[in-house]
């Protein structure tokens, strides 16, 4: 007899979806892959960009777009045209009587434009759990500035600190914020649901994107408020390690990182190298040491490394018990056993886009792990389910609401 599968930790849940881009659906997919029932409304007029991004000369599809697909598995989506005052009537009835949850990502206006601000539904829905998360927060001077991660990057210091002391400040590749705002999302939405279940009472969560950011540089911001030092940037390198860096190994373009924490690590790593000459020369025995003839020790430790494979190097250095990793491209990342092992990267055949791969959130619950079972919904996928069975229309109304552009 095949065993009942357990219920997702979320199951039952019901999660209304408001935005686009990748910081708000990573967010809420955290709630999705753990059984929660999410509806994104989107619109054919103006789709969320990730679905615009799939676009170009041969493909006219806003279906087929692998990065939204990624971000938006397991959830739902119905077409609604907000521009139309019958559309926001539509998506508050949908919110008011249906969803534990309201999470967005636009710029602070639009949810107030709408009349769907949580200062207007908690008086229908005193309930409610909200979330917003947009790039500056609810508040302050700043806060109608309608940016992106790209410059969430730049405002919260991370550009700054990223290259070299003689180049120019480098953005990392991707957006910092759209990485890490979700996770501070997604651990708000569900202390807010612990409260809820204590006090009946909802909760407004206003998450700043450059500030999620920012927090994560406490390190270097402690440096300033403590000694008024403001951090440079240092390539890779480090202030209280050396060796701290990448060093070229066989082949093209592969790397192998390598760090001395202390005195100990430089002894195990002068054993892992085999004791060459060099390394015993008494400027490097000690940290200061190292540090002050850093150019210099880089270059003798990439004469041991440029002859030998970045996964031979990784694997002697750790062996030694010093921190050493190699530096993946897609493609080891796509053929790395650890992460094989663990299932990270999901196949999923998707109608339009045909095969592709998702991948898991990085964590698994021991009783009731997350997974990815439906594809990233084409565009107003759900929208009859939706309207005729939640929300109760009829097929008249829907006949009109069609006819007149509200339902797309």
């Amino acid at each position: 007899m095949e065993q009942q599968k357990k219920p997702k930790a979320l199951a039952g849940l019901k999660v209304v979806e408001l935005g686009g881009g990748a910081a708000g659906p990573i967010a809420i997919r955290h709630l999705a892959d753990h059984g929660a029932t999410v509806i994104r409304i989107e619109s054919a007029s103006r789709p969320d960009f990730l679905r615009v991004l799939g676009l170009s000369k041969t493909n006219k599809s806003l279906d087929r777009a692998p990065m939204f697909m990624m971000l938006n598995c397991n959830k739902m989506s119905v077409a609604l045209n907000l521009s139309d005052p019958r559309g926001v009537d539509l998506a508050r009835r949908l919110i008011v009587e249906w969803a534990d949850v309201l999470a967005e990502n636009y710029a602070p206006k639009a949810m107030k434009k709408w009349g769907l601000d949580y200062e207007s539904l908690v008086k229908i829905k005193p309930d409610l759990i909200m979330v917003s998360t947009c790039l500056m927060g609810q508040t302050g001077p700043n806060k109608d500035y309608p940016g992106f991660g790209g410059q969430g990057s730049a405002i919260s210091g991370f550009n700054f600190l990223t290259g070299w002391p003689d180049r120019e400040a480098t953005g990392q590749h991707g957006t910092i914020t759209d990485s890490l705002a979700p996770r501070f999302v997604a651990a708000a939405v569900l202390a807010a649901l612990l409260r809820k279940q204590k006090t009946g009472e909802g909760t407004y969560i206003d998450v700043a994107q450059v500030e999620t950011a920012a927090y994560s540089l406490s390190g270097w911001m402690l440096e300033y408020f403590a000694n008024g030092e403001v951090v440079q940037r240092d390539g890779n390198r480090s202030r209280v390690a050396a060796p701290h860096g990448a060093f070229p190994c066989r082949g093209e373009d592969r790397w192998c990182t390598i760090v001395c924490h202390d005195d100990a690590d430089w002894q195990r790593l002068t054993r892992a190298m085999g004791s060459p000459s060099w390394a015993a020369d008494p400027r490097f025995a000690t940290l200061d040491g190292r540090k002050a003839c850093e150019d210099e020790l880089e270059s003798l430790i990439a004469s041991w490394t440029r002859d030998r494979s970045a996964e031979e190097i990784m694997s002697a250095v750790q062996s030694a018990g010093v921190e050493a990793g190699v530096v993946e491209t897609s493609r080891d990342l796509n053929a790395d056993p650890q992460l094989a092992t663990r299932a990270h990267f999901v196949p999923v055949q998707h109608e339009v886009l045909g095969p592709h791969t998702c991948e898991r959130l990085g964590y698994a619950l021991s009783a009731t792990p997350g997974a990815i079972e439906r594809q990233g919904p084409l565009l107003g996928e759900d929208s009859a389910h939706v309207y005729r069975h939640i929300l109760g229309l009829s097929e008249d109304a829907l006949t009109t609401l069609r006819g007149d552009g509200v339902l797309g």
